[in-house]
């Protein structure tokens, strides 16, 4: 069995995106017009941040994407799989009713709901087909600890924390600390503060962090799904 999912493989190569930009950055700063490049250098930092954390957030929902395709060719029975996981993949739907009062709107919906998403909620059997990954992965992004927390939760993992704490020891902490200072930046710099930069030497601590909490990710929840769901490595 493969140590980490094509997910997880796949992102280290993305992340050279961030690498170039950090290089290029570091090499102004070294070089004899760094003093007059200093907006070039902050520009570069700052799209590395904002790249970084796009690729976080893309890299927590292609592990939840390669999760729904695996429990479905994979045939994993429904009685398995946890409650909320049957909202998030009508969540759209369910909400839409939600939000209507008059009752022949009601009925409407409902209705939908019932020739659309019921074959999807018996108990019993595997899924009938394939689990639509826009629907389930609505609602999720800025990549901060809680919110990949909570978008794990909706497979039913809810010992992420825990685990990941164990996983890493005494670094969980900082390391959770370090990838929302990550989104945080990223949010800052999307939101026009012009102060929100990084050194080269700061993006490269930032592209190790992010390493080491989509590693540890992967590892305790592809651990979660062998245990919980089905392999997904």
């Amino acid at each position: 069995m493969a140590r980490y999912t094509p997910v997880y493989t796949d992102l280290t190569v993305r992340l050279g995106e961030v690498g170039i930009l950090r290089k290029r950055a570091a090499a102004i700063e070294r070089s004899n017009a760094a003093f007059s490049s200093g907006p070039e250098i902050s520009a570069l930092c700052r799209g590395s941040v904002v790249l970084l954390s796009s690729h976080i957030e893309a890299y927590v929902k292609e592990l939840g994407e390669l999760t729904l395709d695996k429990i479905h060719s994979k045939s994993v029975c429904r009685s398995k799989i946890a409650p909320q996981f049957f909202y998030h993949i009508s969540k759209e739907k369910i909400d839409t009713i939600r939000l209507v009062v008059q009752p022949e709107k009601i009925a409407f919906h409902m209705q939908k709901f019932v020739d659309y998403e019921t074959q999807f909620w018996k108990r019993d059997d595997p899924f009938p087909g394939p689990i639509s990954s826009i629907n389930f992965n609505k609602g999720f992004s800025n990549p901060t600890f809680d919110k990949v927390k909570s978008y794990l939760g909706r497979f039913g993992y809810d010992k992420f924390k825990r685990d990941f704490t164990q996983c890493l020891g005494a670094n969980a902490q900082t390391n959770i600390n370090n990838l929302n200072h990550i989104v945080d930046t990223r949010n800052s710099i999307a939101h026009g503060d012009v102060n929100a930069t990084k050194t080269p030497a700061e993006i490269k601590s930032m592209l190790e962090d992010a390493k080491l909490f989509c590693r540890t990710t992967d590892v305790v929840f592809g651990r979660w799904c062998k245990e919980n769901l089905c392999s997904i490595r």
